[in-house]
């Protein structure tokens, strides 16, 4: 599955897959199934890092999530970012209803890096309920991302 997931301040922006019609699926419903409001069919389960738009959106999905979310605060121009994206990508498929993962640009978006005094990119942090729970930094494995996200996000 090759989705491209982008958020506003109310929910993830998701594309029906029968009828092609974009539908939103609030943060607070990460942990159920979507359907689609035109075709009624089941939407796909959020199986991609999600793009972080702005930080109220930030605010409001960290906050409302019943899912562990994993944040990679990452830059265009990060040789390491680069290369940890499909990393990345890889354990958002595998964790797919156990934890939500999320892309904050940090050129774009200085202020929420500012928020976990990110000094060096790629760097993670693992939030739960809008509570930080962990943070690591530096090129990881996506079996290496997992098990540390497994042992510090929670149930």
């Amino acid at each position: 599955m090759n989705q491209h997931l982008t958020s506003d301040n109310r929910g993830i922006l998701i594309t029906c897959p029968k009828c092609g019609t974009t539908n939103r699926l609030a943060f607070s419903r990460f942990d159920q199934q979507g359907r689609c409001g035109s075709c009624k069919n089941a939407l796909p389960a959020i199986a991609a890092p999600v793009d972080i738009n702005d930080a109220s959106c930030f605010a409001a999905l960290t906050a409302q999530s019943p899912l562990p979310v994993v944040v990679d605060f990452w830059a265009p121009w990060c040789g390491p970012c680069k290369s940890m994206a499909p990393e990345f990508a890889k354990a958002a498929v595998e964790a797919v209803g156990e934890a939500v993962f999320v892309k904050v640009q940090t050129d774009d978006h200085p202020t929420i890096a500012t928020q976990f005094a990110v000094q060096g990119i790629p760097a993670f942090v693992i939030l739960r309920g809008g509570q930080f729970l962990a943070q690591t930094s530096g090129f990881q494995s996506s079996s290496r991302l997992l098990a540390w996200v497994r042992q510090h996000g929670g149930k």
